[in-house]
């Protein structure tokens, strides 16, 4: 898995050399490499930590169909929770056969950001997406655990 500096605010420098490790795993300067997860129907437990929060929410399981598109797109691993971010421009999605990486940037004036980070078998994945909720200078994460469970309908 890559490390991805836990503080706040995202490390410029760390989210750049975490892409250059994606690159020197997918083997070339240009990263692109297929995924190994497989579309499908996955059940997703989320987890939504605060700092200083022992019990932030208690997890929630959703269910989701995820297309051959959205691992092309980044959308298989964007927030699941209720999040103003998900109105947000997922940018700098990059992948190797077993790890997924992208920013969250947001427009505005007070405008919030996060850098999230997957690892992937080809049943499975797990990341966490850590935010920086912008103006309400507010920061939290969420805990993503997928796992494939058939065909999506």
């Amino acid at each position: 898995m890559v490390a991805v500096k836990t503080g706040w605010p995202p490390d410029p420098v760390l989210f750049v050399a975490a892409l250059s490790a994606l690159a020197s795993l997918a083997g070339s300067s240009s990263i692109a490499a297929e995924l190994s997860l497989l579309p499908g129907l996955y059940q997703v437990e989320v987890r939504i930590s605060l700092p200083n929060v022992a019990v932030a929410a208690p997890p929630m399981l959703a269910n989701r169909c995820i297309t051959p598109d959205d691992l092309k797109s980044g959308q298989a691993f964007f927030i699941l929770s209720d999040n103003p971010l998900q109105r947000c421009d997922l940018v700098d999605y990059q992948t190797t056969a077993s790890a997924a990486l992208y920013r969250i940037v947001c427009a505005g004036p007070n405008r919030g950001s996060a850098v999230a980070v997957f690892d992937t078998r080809q049943n499975t994945y797990q990341g966490t997406i850590r935010m920086n909720m912008g103006g309400k200078n507010m920061t939290m994460s969420e805990t993503q655990a997928g796992r494939r469970i058939g065909d999506c309908r």
